[in-house]
């Protein structure tokens, strides 16, 4: 009975180190599973907000200045709020017109002053520069147009801390080394989804300056 139980004893050890070794090697992998699918997840959502922003300035002739605009004015834009995977909360990095984030991905930002290029001829929007690169749309920092001003709707101001609108797109606040590259970008607080860009990959630029409003919503409606 004694050795008997001893023989049980070790089988029962032998399993436990059987399966502590099994957990060793595959931990690694579901872990990198888990991380990649949060990846998809956040060019997901990114998109989706890049998307509802064409859809908001269509429909209202302006670009967002809170990200609650997007679902709160009706019709809504976003069929809901989506939280950051990264992070699972809704502390995105908004970007805002006009500043250097708002370039398309690929581009380097502008230049300080926002004209682009220096001397005395700018190319158009969308033609190429004499380095190369794509001159950006105006609303996404390139030169050749007014600046875009937040309406009287905005909230956010010099109190709040907050950045004030218009916003053109979002990006994660969460610096991590990506398991794959998107567009080239290997780490996911790079991953810029604007407006009219996040989808290039797949389909022509769209610069949202230059779609008409197709609803004017009525006085007071919300």
């Amino acid at each position: 009975m004694v050795r008997a139980g001893g023989f049980t004893l070790v089988g029962v050890v032998v399993a436990m180190a059987i399966i502590v070794i099994l957990l060793a090697a595959v931990g690694p992998t579901v872990a990198t599973i888990i991380e990649r699918d949060r990846e998809k997840e956040l060019i997901f959502r990114g998109k989706q907000y890049a998307r509802a922003v064409i859809a908001f300035q269509k429909r209202y002739g302006r670009f967002p200045n809170e990200l609650k605009e997007l679902s709160k004015l009706k019709p809504r834009s976003i069929r809901k709020l989506w939280k950051d995977p990264m992070c699972d909360c809704d502390d995105w990095q908004v970007i805002i017109a006009g500043s250097p984030e708002a370039v398309p991905m690929g581009q380097a930002p502008p230049p300080q002053g926002g004209s682009g290029l220096g001397g005395s001829r700018t190319p158009r929007p969308g033609q190429p520069t004499p380095g190369g690169a794509l001159t950006p749309p105006p609303f996404l920092g390139g030169g050749g147009g007014p600046p875009l001003t937040p309406t009287p709707s905005s909230s956010f101001g010099p109190s709040t801390g907050k950045p004030i609108g218009p916003i053109v797109g979002v990006r994660s606040k969460v610096r991590r080394k990506s398991i794959f590259e998107w567009r080239s970008r290997g780490y996911t607080d790079e991953w810029r989804f604007i407006a009219g860009d996040a989808d290039s990959e797949n389909q022509p630029y769209i610069d949202p300056n230059s779609v008409r409003p197709r609803f004017t919503p009525s006085p007071g409606v919300h």
